[in-house]
């Protein structure tokens, strides 16, 4: 008897099965569509890079908004960004082509990486693959806006606030020598810091899925996670100040409790699909607390 007709069988998964062994190839083409597909995303990363130097100068007036409007509110002048070597410019405005080529492009590479691992996959875990990878963008996405408008303008403005005149016999002065280098640096730290840390909910969401956590796990560590949070958040932050730690390990600290709703419902749902499955066949399927 054959799987198809077996009395116990999913029609819906043995469909997924069937198409998943059509659509399955040989060593040699999947070489060739591995080839391929590396071939488009580095075509496209490059025509996104080429394109993007046309637009350094909006990307660095955006991402330095910011450090200007804490080096005005901190000094009462206009900021002033330095270079050391005649090179520096150059080499600023090429990083940041590249990383906004890098986030432009990225919806197209990450495409083609689909469309290679897509025929291998069932149609649950098509779905299970989809969902993550829309949450890590948005997270990621939203944490970049966070650290950006809500973290670097007061931890910059702290900062700058650190220059002063001191009087006195020999009087003197203490004011930011602000390069283009690391004042980028800086920017670009924080975004990708704020972001990695907006990941939180996907990861613990993930291993909750695979039952590797459980919510009455991280739960009980909670207290813990306010420690850790600010541990995490002096790490991810590139500035040294407290300010900006704290800033960010509030944000963590509420992001693991979200998770921990997110295991929950999780949790939730399989035990219900369980139930259903249960009474169904007869047998005791729901796992005891």
């Amino acid at each position: 008897m054959s799987a198809a007709t077996h009395p116990g069988s999913d029609p819906e998964q043995d469909r997924d099965r069937k198409v998943v062994d059509d659509a399955r190839m040989t060593f040699l083409e999947h070489l060739s569509e591995l080839r391929l597909r590396l071939r488009n995303a580095a075509l496209i990363f490059l025509t996104f890079t080429i394109t993007s130097f046309f637009f350094f100068k909006t990307y660095f007036d955006w991402l330095t908004r910011p450090a200007r409007v804490a080096y005005t509110a901190a000094l009462g002048r206009e900021p002033v960004f330095m270079f050391k070597s005649p090179t520096e410019p150059f080499w600023v405005y090429t990083k940041l082509a590249m990383y906004g080529a890098a986030m432009a492009a990225s919806p197209f590479i990450i495409w083609e990486v689909w469309k290679f691992v897509a025929p291998g996959l069932y149609r649950k875990e098509k779905r299970m693959a989809l969902a993550v990878t829309l949450a890590t963008a948005v997270c990621f996405v939203g944490g970049a806006l966070f650290g950006y408008t809500l973290i670097s303008k007061p931890a910059l403005t702290f900062l700058f606030s650190l220059s002063e005149r001191v009087s006195g016999p020999l009087p003197f002065k203490i004011e930011p020598a602000v390069m283009m280098d690391e004042m980028v640096g800086f920017m670009l730290s924080m975004l990708l810091g704020s972001g990695a840390a907006f990941e939180l909910p996907v990861v613990l969401s993930v291993l909750g899925w695979l039952g590797l956590v459980t919510a009455r796990g991280l739960w009980r560590f909670n207290k813990y996670a306010l420690i850790l949070s600010a541990v995490v958040g002096g790490v991810l932050t590139p500035g040294p100040d407290v300010l900006s730690q704290v800033l960010m390990a509030g944000p963590l600290f509420g992001l693991f409790n979200l998770s921990i709703v997110l295991v929950w419902m999780i949790e939730r749902a399989r035990r219900k699909k369980l139930e259903a499955l249960a009474k169904e066949t007869g047998a005791d399927l729901v796992p005891s607390d």
